[in-house]
């Protein structure tokens, strides 16, 4: 069981490291550095942690992140620069602590808390995209502080109570591999959203092109229509079934076209009568808002650099069509 315990290590640290990758550098340079609690044997192999270079930069860098992870999609922005930060940070950090045992097994551990450091990364990005879609600041607020308060009870069980520890890593990878579509699509989301802001900084957006397939579609579904406007855009949960699938937004007289992908399929969503368009401005996404004739909304995340042509848009607009009601087909 002894032999086992440095891997039991490992799942906790790796699940804290993609949580909060300096608060537990942070934390860890402390307990060593002043020896707040007897640590696992093996760990004094550590020293280096309570090194006051690595204290002052592990402290600022956590301070940091403690304000970044409270602002909505500034930590959906600060997620996706520590993509490879946290993996690669929890990796060395077993490599650290472990250093005293064999080899092979270093490795091991080295491979298994880096991995779990990505997998925690992975689940932690994609509910925070989930809560940054929330109108109001207080979520996000609330779920970051809850993950800060699970650092901190985690280091306690990580010192204390590996094992115990590393049963809530293994609940973690469990419940990440069941979510893994939605996770994935909420990283691929938060990565094009993030790269269009990029882009948009240097003067650069990427007019969205139709492909052939998509032009078919058009042509079968909506005859001698031409689309007005294309916006490059991410599917909200107001398209069920397709939250976080980024695509093209077709603007053909009163009715809307949204095209994406799902599993390698074209998905094409028609809305008509939508009397209204509506823009709504953000700090990574901005947002279009459709209003249907029976005042229902239907809203997507606008990739940077395209509100002004929503708010061209709105200025060109026909005149609404009167309520009559609104309609939704969709074609896969």
């Amino acid at each position: 069981m002894g032999n086992l315990l440095p891997l039991a290590s490992a799942l906790g640290l790796g699940v804290l490291a993609g949580a909060r990758l300096y608060a537990t550098v942070l934390a860890l340079g402390l307990l060593i550095r002043f020896q707040w609690m007897s640590l696992p044997e093996g760990w004094q192999h550590a020293a280096v942690l309570a090194d006051t270079r690595v204290l002052l930069a592990a402290g600022l860098a956590c301070a940091i992140e403690f304000i970044a992870d409270k602002i909505a999609w500034v930590d959906s922005a600060w997620d996706s620069i520590h993509t490879f930060i946290r993996p690669i940070g929890a990796a060395l950090l077993a490599s650290s602590l472990f250093s005293n045992v064999d080899p092979v097994y270093q490795v091991l551990l080295f491979l298994l808390a880096g991995g779990v450091a990505f997998t925690e990364h992975s689940a932690k990005a994609a509910t925070r995209l989930a809560v940054n879609h929330s109108p109001e600041p207080f979520s996000n607020i609330a779920v970051s502080l809850a993950e800060d308060v699970f650092v901190v009870g985690g280091l306690y069980l990580l010192v204390k109570h590996p094992w115990v520890m590393a049963g809530i890593a293994l609940v973690v990878l469990v419940l990440t591999v069941w979510l893994t579509p939605k996770i994935y699509r909420s990283l691929h989301a938060e990565a094009t959203a993030f790269g269009a802001l990029l882009r948009s900084w240097f003067g650069e957006v990427r007019q969205p092109q139709l492909s052939p397939e998509e032009k078919r579609w058009l042509e079968e579904n909506c005859p001698g229509q031409q689309p007005r406007r294309l916006f490059s855009v991410i599917a909200t949960r107001d398209l069920k079934g397709l939250r976080n699938i980024g695509g093209t937004l077709c603007l053909i007289g009163q009715e809307t076209v949204f095209f994406g992908r799902k599993w390698g399929r074209l998905v094409a969503r028609q809305t008509k009568s939508v009397r209204a368009v509506e823009a709504v401005e953000g700090l990574m996404l901005d947002e279009i808002v459709l209003v249907g004739a029976d005042g229902t909304r239907q809203r997507f995340d606008l990739l940077a650099g395209q509100l002004e042509s929503v708010r061209e848009e709105i200025r060109r607009r026909p005149e609404p069509l009167p309520a009559a009601g609104a309609s939704e087909a969709g074609s896969q």
